[in-house]
């Protein structure tokens, strides 16, 4: 139930913090009191957007907090808090600047606008004359029916059904569109394997080819230049590395005498390796390259194969490689598409299976509170005087063949007098009649969410005698949950617990909107002038008094 309201700076209101009690708070007074900035300023806390024009002249931003307790905990935020009082006490305050900017907190932790909007629904309902849509529109009809077939869980069930039919579907789609082109791909895949395999790609490949390239376009300055190289360094008759053995030996020799000597060998005796192992290399070179025109051409064809596959595949040997393994995953699906096509089939058929199991089972909860919906919606109907009015909840195929929302749409239809065709209820039903049916469904049957029903004016367009009937029904329905109704009548307002009374002052050139809660003299009054207006007569105070007496405290 909501315990406590504070609202600052919204409009002209600059602060007030209301209490609310259970059964039945009645909230009245005059016209531009302020009484639906309290309605917007709970639909403000239910993450409804808001005007920041309405932010209060001269302010910074709105704050609207309100305090919500529960018998146990709400089951919602237990992925937020550990407590389990922070899931039986709820506190929500929520600031609007502005700038546009908005501020959540649930239990002083931040939250976004979306979360709220989700939390509102087990906060408290608002029902008024903006909300009678919710009763003309088909789909709000449907969710009225499955919330009093208590079908939350199984739809929740049948929607993550409904969606893997829907992946299930596509999937198959897929296969079977790969099928029909599976022999032209999967030749064209092994085309592509073979185009790589071919050529041995390995890491460093195209550097070491290149270089090869570069070394046969240069061939004839290479092994002339290697000639002489090797003339000069191993095969000549004073070659570089006889000459150094001789210095080496001297030095060996030298070294018995001196340390410094000593030391200039062990350097010369370390590079003569060197200069042999260099000389093989040339020598090897010299005697093993012989680059034939064949050798040439089949080089350049090779590089140019793997140029051709960069163009296609990427520029580094990885990431052709990369695409290689790519296209080998694919085409081991390619040819595994039956079974997996056969899979996904028994996949569809079962899921297909759980769907019509679920969907029959939601079908029969609907079609029970649809016929315990009419017949106790036409006995509170008629203590609502309209003894006449006829209610039916058709139901309508659905033409969604694995809808999320089941097998069937459902239309309430009316008929309000005697002998007069049933009708969808958006065509015949006037606003004060819908109010009534909106009333009278909350009676026949309860939300499983929340406690706390708010009701605006509910009771426009109704007479004196079936006032004092809506102000019976709020009663009834005060007893077992919160009710909060502002209303202009005096035959309603006498059934309250509590009544709240909203007015507005001006002080220093500014207005103000506060609200009391009235004691029993105190409501007399209000009453009378909810009977009488201004002219308020001994008259009028006694009838107000027997009012109260006679239906409320």
């Amino acid at each position: 139930m909501l315990r406590t309201l504070r609202i600052k700076n919204l409009a002209i209101i600059k602060d007030i913090n209301t209490d609310f009690g259970k059964g039945l708070n009645i909230l009245t007074g005059e016209t531009g009191a302020g009484k639906s900035i309290i309605l917007e300023s709970l639909k403000f806390i239910g993450g409804e957007r808001f005007d920041k024009t309405l932010i209060r002249s001269g302010e910074k931003k709105v704050i609207v907090e309100a305090i919500f307790e529960f018998s146990k905990p709400l089951l919602i935020l237990k992925e937020y808090f550990d407590e389990e009082e922070d899931l039986k006490e709820i506190i929500i305050r929520r600031e609007l600047y502005e700038d546009g900017r908005n501020k959540v907190f649930v239990n002083n932790a931040s939250f976004n606008l979306s979360f709220l909007k989700e939390l509102s629904t087990y906060l408290y309902n608002i029902y008024g004359q903006n909300d009678q849509k919710v009763l003309t529109d088909k789909k709000s009809q449907l969710e009225i029916l499955d919330s009093a077939a208590g079908n939350s869980e199984l739809l929740e069930n049948l929607k993550r059904i409904s969606s893997e039919i829907e992946r299930t579907q596509k999937e198959l789609k897929r296969i079977e569109e790969l099928e029909r082109e599976k022999e032209q791909r999967k030749e064209f895949l092994e085309f592509t394997i073979n185009e790589i395999e071919e050529l041995e790609l390995k890491e460093g490949i195209i550097e070491e080819l290149r270089e090869k390239r570069k070394v046969f376009q240069n061939s004839e300055q290479i092994f002339s230049t290697v000639r002489e190289t090797l003339n000069l360094l191993y095969d000549g008759d004073s070659s570089l590395i006889s000459i150094f053995s001789i210095i080496e030996n001297n030095f060996q020799n030298l070294s018995k005498y001196k340390k410094e000597w000593e030391d200039d060998y062990k350097k010369l005796s370390e590079f003569s390796p060197f200069l042999e192992d260099l000389a093989y290399k040339l020598r090897d070179f010299a005697e093993e390259s012989d680059f034939s025109p064949e050798e040439i051409e089949e080089l350049e064809t090779k590089l140019a194969k793997i140029e051709n596959l960069q163009r296609k595949y990427g520029e580094t040997e990885k990431e052709i490689l990369s695409h290689y393994e790519k296209i080998k995953e694919e085409l081991r699906k390619l040819e595994s598409l039956e079974i997996d096509k056969k899979e996904l089939s028994e996949k569809l058929k079962t899921l297909e299976n759980e769907y019509h199991n679920l969907a029959r089972r939601i079908s029969d909860n609907r079609k029970k509170s649809a016929n315990l919906i009419e017949k106790n919606l036409k006995k509170e109907l008629s203590e609502l005087s309209m003894k006449n009015a006829e209610f039916k909840i058709k139901f309508i195929k659905s033409e969604e063949k694995f809808s999320p929302l089941g097998n069937e749409r459902v239309e309430f239809l009316f008929s309000a007098n005697k002998g007069e065709e049933l009708r969808p209820l958006n065509k015949v039903a006037s606003g004060g009649e819908l109010s009534r049916i909106m009333l009278a469904l909350k009676l026949a049957f309860k939300d499983n969410l929340t406690d706390t029903y708010i009701f605006d004016e509910i009771d426009s367009g109704v007479g004196g005698k079936t006032a004092e009937n809506v102000g019976e029904k709020l009663k009834k329905l005060s007893l077992s949950s919160q009710v909060l109704c502002i209303t202009h009548f005096p035959q309603v307002a006498a059934f309250a617990d509590y009544h709240y009374k909203v007015e507005k002052e001006e002080r220093e050139g500014r207005t103000f909107a506060r609200i009391n809660v009235l004691s029993k003299p105190e409501r007399i009054k209000e009453i009378a002038r909810m009977m009488s207006g201004s002219n308020i007569s001994e008259a009028v105070i006694k009838s107000a008094e027997e009012l109260i007496n006679l239906n409320g405290r």
